[in-house]
């Protein structure tokens, strides 16, 4: 006669069971996004992890304290300094295109602080003990990052159209443009945090994911704009136009000029017709998911390992 094989034994070696109340998924996803957002500030980590990213919203808000002020003097410009100053002045979206390197340096010091440590230490998993998607886990970690750089680039947006208001301006324009500006800084932020989170999670290391994300962006900036100066100095438009594809800077920047009728943050930078737009807003959109794809997928893998 053939032995059974032996089943398996739960024994009751004393712990204490687990009875509160057990919280929805919703309830957890919104946790887990609260404490990304604050790990993005360094809240909730040590001292120094707080440096980086307070540095990068103190120096940006330099610039928009700079245009706030020279908002609020110009009444008592000369008529020649006020008509050089009163189309810099109203183009809000150029500020985080003139401002790219501090804004690139904070999506790319935080990106691996919620994408690479968990995959790299495999504390993923943990997540995964509550009934929580991989798909649910890696949009809360996405919608932390998007809205930390969608507010770091706001507020000082904020205070220099604040600045406007009190000014001696059209404020029917700066409010059109202040809100074409706050559409295409959403746009601008939701690329930039999958980019930064798709390369996080596949470098897993956090030094190099930072270098990695900061000279992607960087050399793709001036490379684009060494090709928009030439496009611009040749009378190539659609040579412009295909260069800008390649960096989110200046996808945004078109797609805001295009759809909303903006001045571009610079002459190199073309006012696109409405078929390049529509380019530009699937640019946009295969940017974001295109990066969300990929970073999906790496969770997914590292979770089943």
């Amino acid at each position: 006669m053939t032995t059974p094989a032996r089943r398996g034994v739960i024994h009751d070696i004393g712990y204490r069971p687990f009875t509160g109340r057990r919280q929805s998924t919703g309830v957890v996803a919104w946790s887990l996004y609260l404490t990304s957002l604050r790990h993005c500030f360094g809240l909730g980590r040590s001292g120094k992890s707080k440096v980086m990213p307070w540095l990068m919203t103190a120096l940006l808000l330099i610039p928009a304290l700079v245009l706030a002020g020279l908002l609020l003097q110009l009444n008592k410009m000369s008529l020649s300094d006020q008509a050089n100053l009163f189309a810099p002045l109203s183009n809000y979206f150029g500020f985080p295109y003139w401002t790219q390197l501090l804004i690139t340096i904070f999506a790319a010091a935080q990106a691996p602080v919620l994408f690479a440590r968990d995959l790299r230490y495999r504390t993923i998993v943990l997540y995964f003990a509550r009934p929580l998607s991989r798909t649910l886990y890696v949009l809360m970690r996405l919608a932390a990052l998007t809205t930390a750089l969608f507010a770091v680039v706001v507020i000082p947006l904020t205070i220099w159209y604040g600045a406007a208001l009190g000014a001696n301006v059209d404020r029917g324009e700066h409010t059109k443009n202040y809100l074409a500006a706050v559409v295409g800084v959403a746009v601008l932020a939701l690329m930039l945090a999958t980019f930064g989170g798709m390369v996080s999670a596949i470098t897993t290391r956090s030094g190099l994911a930072v270098t990695a994300v900061i000279v992607a962006l960087m050399l793709s900036s001036g490379i684009v704009t060494a090709v928009q100066g030439a496009a611009y100095d040749g009378g190539h438009r659609t040579m412009s136009f295909v260069g800008a594809l390649f960096n989110p800077f200046s996808i945004a920047a078109e797609l805001i000029s295009g759809l909303f009728d903006q001045p571009t943050p610079s002459p190199s930078v073309l006012h696109p017709g409405p078929g390049w737009t529509i380019g530009f807003a699937i640019a946009a959109v295969c940017w974001t998911l295109g990066a969300a794809a990929i970073l999906v997928a790496r969770t997914r893998k590292a979770a089943s390992l």
